[in-house]
């Protein structure tokens, strides 16, 4: 049964909503609030998927397995999940409501400003993530047994500050745990690319130690302001996570400015190979905070990063930010972008196996120059690895950081809708389906949608205009699509 889309002030058993935080093709997240007696009240973000994707048993699983993961992670920088339930024949996910930014757009909104983020307040945000990945990878169940949770989805947008001066780490859709009921098939790739270790890549299993290495790229970019990788169309994107044999640009290469004891440090957690880096995240935590005594003299407060919050976002303009291009949490994450189907497997697995053959006995390091931009997660490494299908994921959004000499223009505002010239729709409803290369927002009228790829949103039928914006690129396309009643309408476009 398709889920009817909520509406605010809609009660929704004992919640009632009150704005969407988030709404897009996968998945629909809105502000509530649990009602109770004598006046009780509770924000929490309230999640459900949308559209066809609640019709599918694997996204569902999906949906499931992560809900009931998170429900047993009690870690300060953990996003809680309250509840899990079901209503409508549709289940939904009340969960933590972490009033922030991601670590994505703080660093959009330094590098707007022409200014930086703090070494320490960089090395504060990993040092705790450190500590709550390390919980998460030892914690166990209720009969003693291991958990062995991997995250895999250490990113920039899976990570959220809040106002208060707390991370939260986000997102375990698609998270390694041995409770998990929706295991990957061998060969199957998961995960942003561009964060992602490379034997993840190359389809071996995985330790905790590919968390390190995701984590060691997300505090590169946050130390240089600039993104490991350069732009790189898909392929050769994984053929130089994959294969490249080449050490990374250390921190100080790319930054003078970032010391050299913390380059190195930085640059062990990135290392290609998982057993040259820390043995767990807990001597990650403990580097770092060694690091800060030595050189701050103490880790920064809470009320510190709570205070560089405050500068980079004033609260007379959180509400209007986070309405124009804040992601906040997603439980199952961004799946059409991170999950590749069985037909795309297999059709990659072939050109990667020759690929792999192919550079298997050949250095690519003449082959790939030197830029920035950032990566993903990881798993254990066997000597000897036969990668049953690998293969190649769709194309990740580029989100990427901007370098610092580059400040980017906010958000456009979306455009208006001369209603006066539209035809008023017919009943009913139909759905739409859009992807864009590259990534875009989706503006309906004074609604952001999202980001590309949406699948299944409900739509009124009739002629509706859409404006595609993507400010990193400052691509602003206008478009009309037209929806018909109870049909799917499917668009591709090349911006």
């Amino acid at each position: 049964m398709t889920a009817v889309p909520f509406q605010a002030q809609q009660r929704f058993g004992q919640y009632t909503l009150i704005r969407p935080i988030a709404v897009g093709g996968m998945a629909e997240v809105w502000l509530a609030k649990l009602d109770g007696p004598q006046g009780f009240q509770k924000k929490v973000a309230l999640k459900r998927m949308t559209g066809t994707i609640a019709e599918q048993p694997q996204f569902v699983t999906m949906f499931l397995d992560e809900a009931r993961l998170m429900s047993g992670l009690t870690h300060p920088n953990i996003c809680q999940v309250f509840e899990l339930g079901e209503r409508d024949d549709n289940f939904y996910v009340a969960m933590e409501f972490i009033d922030g930014q991601t670590v994505q757009h703080v660093m959009r909104a330094v590098t707007r400003a022409q200014a930086r983020l703090p070494i320490e307040l960089a090395l504060k945000i990993a040092r705790d993530v450190a500590d709550a990945l390390f919980y998460a990878h030892t914690k166990r169940g209720e009969d003693g047994r291991p958990l062995n949770v991997i995250h895999r989805d250490v990113s920039p947008q899976n990570l959220m500050v809040t106002y208060e001066g707390v991370p939260k780490l986000l997102d375990f859709g698609i998270a390694k745990a041995a409770t998990r009921t929706n295991a990957t098939e061998v060969g199957q790739l998961k995960g942003k690319l561009s964060y992602m270790p490379p034997e993840q890549a190359r389809g071996e299993l995985l330790d905790a130690r590919a968390d390190q290495f995701s984590l060691g790229v997300l505090l590169f970019e946050m130390l240089t302001h600039t993104r490991l990788y350069p732009p790189l169309k898909e392929m050769d994107l994984f053929r130089r996570v994959a294969m490249d044999t080449v050490p990374y640009e250390t921190p100080r290469e790319r930054e003078p400015s970032v010391p050299e004891a913390l380059s190195e440090l930085v640059a062990k957690m990135m290392s290609r190979e998982p057993d040259k880096r820390f043995p767990s995240l807990a001597e990650v935590r403990d580097a770092l905070t060694a690091y800060l005594h030595d050189n701050a003299n103490s880790i920064p407060s809470n009320e510190a990063l709570a205070h560089f919050m405050g500068s980079c976002f004033p609260p007379a303009t959180r509400e209007q930010a986070a309405e124009a291009d804040s992601q906040p949490p997603l439980l199952v994450g961004e799946l059409s972008r991170s999950f590749m189907t069985s037909r795309t497997s297999r059709r990659w697995g072939f050109a990667t196996l020759g690929l792999l053959a192919f550079f298997g006995a050949v250095t690519l390091a003449a082959l790939w120059p030197a830029a920035p931009a950032p990566v993903l997660e990881a798993e254990p490494v066997p000597a000897v690895v036969v990668i049953a299908r690998p293969t190649v994921p769709q194309p990740e959004p580029e989100i990427d950081f901007v370098p610092f000499v580059a400040p980017v223009p906010p958000l456009p505002a979306p455009e208006k809708v001369n209603r006066r010239v539209l035809v008023k729709p017919p009943k009913g409803k139909g759905l739409l389906s859009l992807q864009t290369s590259p990534w875009s927002n989706v503006l309906f009228g004074k609604k952001n949608l999202g980001e590309t790829p949406l699948v299944g949103v409900p739509f009124p039928v009739g002629r509706h205009r859409l404006v595609l914006v993507n400010d990193e690129r400052k691509l602003r396309t206008t478009i009309e699509v037209d929806i018909k009643a109870d049909q799917t309408t499917t668009l591709k476009l090349k911006l």
